[in-house]
């Protein structure tokens, strides 16, 4: 009798021990076990540095990479190199029980090698805007703030419907350009392309076969869009796009600056945006309807 109780009740903590752990699926398919919510984290990249922030446990980060600039907090973070060169050896030091990666960041190696030494990396990679609120949700499950992690995802995904629904037939045309250098974009696919269909406008490079073309100064020209956005940081360089597009006739009063921090980071800020593209949008559209 005193056998089966005493078996019984090895069964039965070890049914709760396995129940207690922390299992949690990345973007690439790969499943991370903790035993515990993760109290030492690195991260490599700056938009996983703010959706950690966003779930409450920016204190828990221990290593992040360069422009990891959002909150204020995280810029007194050390900073163990960029999203696509980090030493593996500065992340192993700080021996972390979680690592947090961007799959397009470019650290492919290290992340293997550091599975390879049994550390746990969690990998992400938003491929649609509801992805942002699934990231979130699940950075809070591995912390151990699942219940945040939740509402925010519901929350984005809630904002994301309002905007959509409050932009319903704006039907403006718009470029959107992400370069200084040369004149990148992005088609419907991309985030940002995502983040102009939220607007209801028409991408003008919308049905382009690649995520990020590159096109001519003609081709804008030709399709002669309502408005041109320039991704350009609020602090630095300044575009001389700006002053480029200025000098063309009809084109001046077009123009409208975006931060990328708002509109390139697949984090929760992101929602802030898209709200301000809608904007820009609907200010530079009303100014053309006024002068015409």
């Amino acid at each position: 009798m005193i056998t089966r109780f005493v078996f019984f009740s090895f069964l039965f903590l070890a049914v709760t021990s396995a129940q207690a752990k922390i299992h949690v699926v990345d973007d690439t398919g790969k499943q991370i076990v903790l035993n515990t919510p993760a109290e030492r984290i690195v991260s490599l990249a700056p938009h996983l540095t703010e959706l950690l922030f966003s779930v409450g446990v920016g204190s828990r980060i221990v290593g992040t990479v360069r422009f990891s600039d959002f909150p204020v907090a995280a810029q007194q973070i050390p900073v163990l190199g960029d999203a696509f060169a980090v030493s593996l050896e500065s992340i192993v030091a700080l021996k972390p029980d979680l690592v947090v990666a961007w799959h397009s960041g470019g650290a492919s190696n290290v992340i293997k090698k550091l599975r390879a030494l049994k550390i746990p990396v969690y990998v992400n990679e938003a491929t649609d805007l509801k992805s942002i609120g699934q990231s979130v949700r699940k950075l809070g499950r591995l912390v151990g703030e699942g219940e945040r992690g939740m509402e925010l995802d519901l929350t984005f995904v809630n904002q994301l419907e309002e905007l959509r629904n409050s932009n319903i037939g704006v039907a403006k045309s718009v470029f959107f350009q992400i370069s200084d250098q040369s004149l990148y974009t992005v088609n419907d696919s991309h985030l940002i392309g995502q983040a102009m269909t939220i607007c209801g406008v028409e991408n003008i490079y919308g049905a382009s076969d690649i995520s990020i073309p590159i096109v001519s100064k003609e081709s804008v020209l030709i399709a002669d869009p309502d408005v041109i956005i320039i991704s350009q940081p609020v602090v630095g360089k300044k575009s001389h796009w700006v002053e480029k597009w200025s000098e063309i006739e009809g084109f001046g009063p077009k123009v409208r600056l975006i931060d990328p921090a708002l509109i390139s980071r697949p984090s929760m800020r992101m929602l802030e945006g898209i709200k301000e593209l809608c904007r820009l949008v609907s200010i530079t559209a009303s100014l053309k309807g006024e002068s015409s």
